[in-house]
């Protein structure tokens, strides 16, 4: 299939399942997709660990980032191609990315502050797109926080982003707080789009030195990370190759590793269109399964509530007449007004029966309400036995750890929904879930030429 031909498709799944996800309050990875768009590179990494520094060097010419020992930038920024070049900041940046990267407009006017659009016209730019993010630090103790949701930022644009830098460097081989965060919570279910650079590999003054260096970062990054191997580490510096720096260790291996790293840069692009179709299938996934979840509670507590609002009318019923009945034999009369007879005692007792069978309906309703809060507390509390009952099927079939892997990213946002969000209408929403199904299914079986 034409790459731009699954984008656009790609795009009309998203634009014609928003109103879905907005109902079932489910945040897509990727709202949209900018046909025929560029890859985005994401840098990440401690501070002075050379991240602008190598920004500079892939695109050539005049440095573009600024640089510096002390930290340079406290924000994010988006480095374009165009033939005017510019810089936009705030709000107003925003508006000249993509379209993909509007989900960056619900982190709040807070994040739109520490952002930074630089439309340059470097070459390089014309194939990729750019992103450098402030440098890690440990502050101090009871020191503000950044500001805004920096976590929330680092993952949404991992998530738009092709493939991820993580940088490191000989002075802080260690990681910081917000890095362990960024591994352990913000990269998570991304490590295949993440590569570890060691920089500033020309510094080094002997062997000796460098194997500390590179043995501390290998037992920090095992700390962090989840999995048994450690990912490949690739050691590199900034500027033109040498083979020797001045009197410091030779630099024939680190250009091997630069070189590696320039190729997987310039294959950016090459991992777009699996990035995409990656990032539609787990959205499309994750969707069918909060809309069949989200279903099943609503129906379970529609029940339960015509059950108990059934109950309360006929109570409600016995209640109004069992009082006119009292109040009736309090009076020495009838319910029904005899001819003749005084008629004040029937419309007393019809008024105050009508007024406490009033105040009986608005306490049991009440306490439907607090019931209905309660109901769906535990109704949150057993969503991973009805995730287990509904995909009991596809599971029994075949192993289906995709769809447990799926159900684990949305459950606890899942969970939030069912207990406290307003709940759409199931009605028809068999039919809905199976068209997401479909392109789910289809994203996942595309095949490109």
């Amino acid at each position: 299939m034409d790459e731009k031909v699954f984008e656009e498709k790609i795009d009309q799944y998203y634009r014609a399942f928003a109103e879905w996800a907005a109902r079932y309050h489910f945040t897509f990875t990727r709202p949209s997709v900018t046909v025929g768009g560029l890859p985005c590179v994401l840098f990440l990494g401690n501070h002075s660990s050379g991240k602008s520094s190598l920004i500079n060097w892939v695109m050539g010419g005049t440095p573009v980032q600024d640089i510096g020992v002390a930290p340079t930038d406290d924000g994010f920024t988006v480095l374009l191609y165009g033939e005017k070049e510019e810089d936009v900041f705030g709000p107003a940046a925003l508006t000249r990315l993509p379209k993909e990267f509007a989900a960056l407009g619900r982190f709040g006017p807070e994040f739109l502050q520490h952002l930074r659009v630089r439309i340059r016209m470097r070459d390089f730019l014309k194939n990729a797109t750019l992103i450098d993010s402030p440098g890690m630090i440990d502050a101090a103790e009871g020191a503000v926080s950044r500001g805004y949701n920096f976590a929330g930022a680092v993952r949404c644009f991992a998530e738009l982003s092709d493939m991820i830098f993580f940088l490191f460097d000989p002075d802080k081989p260690g990681t910081t707080g917000e890095t362990v965060s960024v591994f352990s919570k913000c990269l998570q279910g991304m490590e295949f789009k993440l590569r570890v650079l060691l920089n500033k590999c020309d510094t080094f003054s002997s062997l000796y030195d460098f194997a500390r260096a590179y043995g501390t970062l290998c037992w920090n990054l095992a700390r962090v990370l989840r999995t048994k191997d450690l990912p490949k580490i690739y050691t590199t510096y900034t500027g033109s190759e040498r083979v020797q720096s001045d009197d410091r260790l030779a630099l024939t291996d680190f250009n091997r590793h630069r070189k590696e790293f320039l190729d997987i840069l310039n294959a950016a692009h090459a991992r777009r269109a699996d990035n995409v179709l990656a990032a539609a299938h787990a959205d499309f996934t994750g969707l069918s399964i909060r809309m069949r979840l989200v279903d099943h509670a609503t129906l379970k507590l529609f029940g339960l509530t015509c059950r108990r609002v059934l109950a309360g009318c006929v109570a409600a019923v016995l209640f109004a007449f069992g009082l006119l009945l009292l109040l009736a034999r309090l009076f020495s009369s009838s319910p029904i007004p005899k001819a003749g007879a005084p008629l004040w005692p029937v419309v007393l007792a019809w008024v105050i029966s009508g007024v406490a069978t009033v105040g009986f309906l608005y306490g049991f309703f009440v306490w439907n309400a607090y019931a209905n809060r309660a109901a769906r507390r535990r109704l949150a509390e057993k969503l991973d036995d009805d995730f287990e009952q509904e995909y009991r099927d596809s599971m029994a079939i075949s192993t289906r750890d995709d769809l447990r892997q799926s159900w684990l990213a949305i459950s606890a946002e899942t969970k939030e929904v069912i207990e406290r969000a307003p709940l759409p209408n199931p009605l028809f929403g068999k039919s809905r879930r199976r068209s997401v199904e479909t392109a789910a299914y289809e994203t996942a079986n595309s095949v490109k030429d």
